[in-house]
């Protein structure tokens, strides 16, 4: 093993030398694996496979379950398909891996939202995707088949008889729950359209047979019909959810709200989910609402928060909730950290919210805020919270930022002693996240090839209760020392770059924990990655 590492290594800096033309070759020609490789205190142990015994490209992100595998099953959504990543479908689907042979986990099943071959996906060059399309909210069908390469549909003068909603439904986001039950998220394709039928909500599926995912139920959160345009304005679906006990934790866009509400499902039966309650912040419904509403909502998060009539420019949504007791922990997009009281699953409690993102708020740690206001050239907050989960035996919460805006999203530690008043108690960024590069622009794609992934924090795990995988993107996985909750440092780091695909250089989303010290880390274009952290501290927090 220590051999196959040293000769990575060293072909690693033999790719560095390469010309950069070799850079801008054929994507087709690049090796899965990567050119570049660089590691401190974490080493590569292997990376999955698909049946034929070749490395796996696919669309990996958040896997299940978390923190801790069972050492045999992993569970992934899929996210941006990599051109190297044959077949349909490939970004929209979920996938459930044999972790048996660390060095080749083994890709068993690959289920897609859509049924490949009686309801075949229009290309995604198809004018059916823009949302000026002469045909909109077509007729749902399960299965639909159409023929894409007629000369009037292609052209977009012909109306398809049928529209399947699993077409423009992406599942990036897995959850395991007791009795072998997966949630899949039902959200809107992210390369989709505003004005064609999608999946808006949760499936669940038995994988007491991980090679063989058997469909169960579907929760369907309660949407508008199209508007006189067409256009599905709440139906956008479920982003992120956690399974506590037989009840999941979820973000969804919903019938009359603006942005994602919080809402519990009740899972006890997996054959008809049914909800509980639902819950948003003030402001949040609508038309009741409206005038008490103190932001103005934007459709995206990756913006300067800026001052507009009175009011600051945000996307506020439920995005990602974690749950302990009785106590859920809500990372509200823009809106900060909220924390709720759940013992009541049909009366869900507000108890308090740290909303950061407000340019008044008074941080003088914040290492990002200089860069964010001379970004947006006048007063601005910039930051997205993403996820927030407890240090253990800590009164303490890690929270993540995704940006990918400069300056990016970092680390902040909350102390939740008093969970009524939470407080930032300390941040942690690496250079990259405030260094604004005017030539790497976020998320532009460039005529010859993808530009580099901004370098955001994203999501992961504690280790014991000192130790955090973190999951950031365009850097690789980055190993934390917490040990000192005020004094975050920086104690390891694998990453790679792969000059291919959407974001080149790495799309690193999620960071889980196998036997024998293993890590798994997911890629949003390019597989699953095994790892060994090598450094100290990593015997005593196993």
């Amino acid at each position: 093993m220590k051999r196959m590492r040293r000769l990575k290594l060293v072909l690693g800096s033999f790719a560095l030398a390469l010309p950069v033309a070799w850079l801008l070759f054929n994507s087709s020609t690049i090796s899965a694996v990567g050119p570049v490789e660089d590691a401190w205190n974490l080493e590569y142990v292997g990376r999955a496979v698909t049946s034929n015994g070749q490395d796996d490209p696919g669309a990996y992100s958040k896997l299940a379950p978390w923190p801790d595998s069972d050492g045999r099953y992993l569970y992934s959504g899929c996210y941006n398909a990599s051109p190297l990543d044959p077949g349909p479908g490939r970004d929209r689907c979920f996938l459930t891996v044999d972790l048996i042979d660390p060095e080749k986990p083994l890709r068993l099943a690959t289920v897609h939202s859509y049924d490949v071959d009686t309801s075949p996906s229009p290309p995604l060059d198809h004018v059916v995707w823009s949302d000026t399309y002469s045909f909109p909210a077509l007729p749902v069908q399960v299965p639909c088949m159409v023929n894409w390469d007629d000369p009037g549909i292609k052209a977009g003068t012909t109306k398809p008889a049928c529209w399947d909603p699993g077409w423009n439904t992406h599942t990036h986001y897995v959850s395991l729950g007791p009795n072998k039950v997966l949630a899949v998220n039902q959200e809107r394709f992210r390369n989709g359209t505003t004005k064609q039928a999608n999946y808006h909500g949760v499936k669940f599926y038995d994988v007491s047979d991980p090679a063989k995912p058997v469909y169960l139920s579907y929760w369907a959160a309660p949407v508008s019909d199209p508007d006189s345009t067409g256009e599905w304005v709440d139906a956008r679906g479920s982003h992120h959810f956690n399974f506590d006990g037989p009840y999941l934790y979820l973000g969804s866009e919903y019938e009359g709200y603006v942005g994602r509400v919080f809402v519990i499902l009740d899972v006890r039966d997996p054959r008809n989910p049914v909800e509980a309650s639902h819950w948003g912040i003030p402001g949040q419904k609508t038309p009741e609402e409206d005038a008490v509403r103190d932001w103005v909502q934007s459709p995206s998060f990756s913006s300067p928060i800026v001052n507009q009539n009175g009011k600051w420019t945000k996307h506020v949504g439920m995005h990602y909730a974690t749950v302990y007791g009785n106590r859920a922990y809500l990372a509200y997009n823009q809106a900060g950290l909220v924390i709720m009281d759940i013992e009541d699953k049909r009366n869900p409690k507000f108890l308090s919210r740290l909303d950061y993102l407000v340019p008044t708020f008074d941080d003088p740690m914040n290492p990002d805020k200089d860069a964010c206001v001379k970004a947006a050239g006048q007063p601005a907050a910039c930051g997205n919270t993403h996820s927030a989960k407890m240090v253990p035996g800590k009164e303490v919460l890690w929270l993540t930022d995704e940006y990918f805006t400069c300056p990016y999203g970092h680390l902040r530690m909350i102390d939740i002693s008093d969970d009524t008043a939470p407080r930032i108690i300390s941040h942690f960024a690496y250079p990259e996240n405030t260094a604004c590069d005017p030539n790497q622009p976020d998320r532009t794609v460039d005529p010859t090839r993808y530009l580099r992934r901004g370098p955001s924090s994203h999501i992961g795990n504690t280790l014991g209760d000192s130790l955090l995988f973190l999951a950031w993107y365009g850097m690789g996985v980055r190993v934390i020392d917490i040990s000192d909750v005020e004094k975050p440092v920086a104690a390891g780091h694998y990453s790679y770059v792969i000059d291919r695909g959407k974001f080149a250089g790495n799309d690193t989303y999620d960071v889980t924990f196998g036997p024998e010290g293993y890590l798994y880390a997911s890629d949003g274009t390019s597989g699953l990655r095994v790892l060994r952290y090598t450094g100290p501290g990593g015997e005593a927090a196993q």
